[in-house]
């Protein structure tokens, strides 16, 4: 098959399995939605610290260029003390006293923010109560941390101020006794100023002592808290589109891995050869109806258009008459070939042909069911010269065809008389089946016996048209002794089933053998939509002519 970009043939995989795909995704969804509906509820609340309280107390403690490598660095190392094991540790005591147990469970976390002098901590706990109350336990454990250290470094500097303060007044008092009898006005003046400025310090040592170094803003509370997880019905619809995208890849992938012929278009491309007539999905081809087997009428139309190329030769157009002995076969096995050949002999029956269907498929005989007939003896006995072919012909009968004339049979069966001519109402044939009559031995060999060759000469004098049902020469070589015995050849192909390998085998091994023509190839399956795209009617049926007749 030849490669195509085009967008029916990227997307026909999608669509194909549509259903499916919906499902998956549905399914994913509703696990999503039960998975995360069980998990344990999750609150998220958060708090800042403000590091840059009481700026001007805490500038007394350190110098200029301490203090731009405080603005550097601060915001980032407090943010780590607050996540160190020091501070985990008496927060977690601080709430086992407190009998906190839900908060006891849950987790924080700070984190610095850039440009700013704020820490952000951000706790998580089952319910929004202990989110906000461990929240908040971070920031007080952490604020009391810090001030206790900023008290301690400010009783180091009142204590270290007021030694530099002694010391300048004893320094001034020795000064002032060697001097005796001099004038120190000059020392007097030098050491009051460096007295007085020292206790100005003091004081403001002291007034800083009532200034907390960091301070909480924003404090964490229950209705601040949010709902972090989990969140079922997102969480349903992200594996909605998840089981969607996920579906919609396999059946990509897979469709293009699949090599079966999944359109009328594709089955016309490997077999090539056009296609006599598309059979629509139908449940039951073959219904029986007083006892006697119709086709469906969903196939009436198709199956009449099938007959009527078939007449015209089908798709060889210099052929002097219409073919009257048709093989037909298929490239797989349950491609829906034996029900098309039953299918179409009661279509030519009411024709009004004389059609005999002969079933050379030892393998699995299917003919004898579908029509509802019985008989036990078949193809195999006449081949060998137990039988004649009167006798072990069977009739179908229709409700409209009388019988004329019974002939007994004469063989070693011993069975009752068998129809073989019918009086019929204006308009209407015969069909009549040959069975396999049982198992063989060696079904190639028994095909290929001059016998078959004469069988076949004698039916086509007498009947007006012969099908024959053989398996796949693909599967056993039973068709090949047919295949230059016949008038034509007709494959049956069914969307989504047949193989592009196994059909273009097949007209490989037609092409390399003698063997009649290829009349043309019978899609099985075809779903509506690709029935109307490709030019078929697919009204059919009492609803399909009253809808046709609904849009005149």
């Amino acid at each position: 098959m030849s490669e195509t970009t085009d967008a029916s043939a990227i997307f026909a995989p999608l669509w194909r399995h549509r259903w499916l795909i919906l499902l998956v995704g549905a399914l994913v969804a509703v696990g999503s939605y039960v998975h995360y509906k069980r998990q344990p509820s999750v609150y998220q609340a958060t708090t800042q610290i403000y590091l840059a309280n009481g700026s001007e107390e805490q500038s007394l403690l350190t110098d200029a260029q301490g203090r731009k490598a405080l603005n550097e660095r601060a915001v980032s190392d407090q943010a780590a003390i607050v996540n160190s094991n020091v501070v985990s540790k008496a927060v977690r005591n601080l709430l086992r006293g407190e009998h906190a147990h839900a908060a006891l469970k849950g987790k924080a976390r700070a984190k610095a923010t850039a440009g700013s002098d704020l820490v952000v901590i951000t706790a998580e706990a089952v319910n929004a109560k202990a989110a906000a109350k461990l929240a908040n336990a971070y920031a007080s454990v952490y604020i009391k941390r810090q001030h206790a250290t900023y008290v301690k470094e400010i009783g180091a500097a009142i204590a270290a101020t007021r030694g530099a303060l002694r010391r300048v007044e004893a320094q001034a008092s020795a000064q002032k006794t060697a001097a005796r009898g001099r004038s120190s006005a000059a020392i007097s003046g030098s050491a009051a100023l460096q007295a007085a400025t020292l206790a100005s310090r003091i004081n403001q040592l002291e007034s800083a002592l009532r200034v907390t170094r960091v301070a909480q803003i924003s404090p964490a509370g229950p209705k601040k808290a949010h709902l972090l997880s989990p969140t079922p019905k997102r969480n349903a619809i992200f594996g909605f589109l998840l089981g969607l995208l996920m579906a919609s890849t396999a059946a990509y992938a897979l469709g293009r891995l699949d090599r079966r012929l999944r359109s009328l278009a594709a089955i016309e491309e490997a077999f090539g050869t056009k296609a006599l007539a598309a059979l629509p999905k139908v449940k039951r081809p073959i219904v029986h109806e007083d006892g006697q087997p119709r086709v469906c009428p969903g196939l009436l139309e198709p199956l009449r258009r099938a007959h009527t190329a078939l007449r015209l030769g089908g798709v060889a157009r210099d052929r002097a008459q219409a073919p009257r002995v048709l093989l037909v076969l298929s490239a797989d096995a349950a491609d829906g070939r034996s029900t098309f050949l039953a299918a179409l002999a009661l279509a030519r029956r009411d024709a009004g042909e004389r059609v005999t269907l002969v079933e050379a498929d030892f393998r699995r005989p299917v003919q004898g069911k579908l029509l509802d007939v019985t008989a036990p003896w078949g193809l195999a006995q006449v081949l060998e010269g137990q039988i004649t072919a009167d006798e072990a012909m069977r009739l179908v009968v229709s409700p409209s065809a009388q019988p004329l004339t019974q002939q007994p049979a004469t063989g070693e069966s011993g069975g009752g008389g068998v129809s073989t001519l019918v009086q019929t109402r204006s308009g209407t044939g015969a069909a009549s089946v040959l069975v396999c009559g049982g198992p063989s031995a060696n079904p190639p060999a028994l095909l290929a016996s001059a016998a078959t060759g004469e069988l076949l000469g004698a039916l086509a004098q007498e009947y007006d048209s012969v099908l024959i049902d053989v398996p796949s020469p693909l599967e056993v070589s039973d068709a090949m002794a047919l295949l230059h015995l016949v008038d034509g050849i007709v494959i049956v192909a069914r969307v989504g089933h047949t193989r592009r390998a196994s059909a273009e085998r097949l007209m490989e091994l037609l092409e390399r053998s003698p063997s009649a023509p290829v009349l043309g190839v019978v899609a099985n399956g075809v779903a509506t939509g690709e029935l109307s795209r490709m030019g078929f009617s697919p009204q059919h049926g009492a609803k399909g002519r009253l809808r046709a007749l609904l849009r005149r």
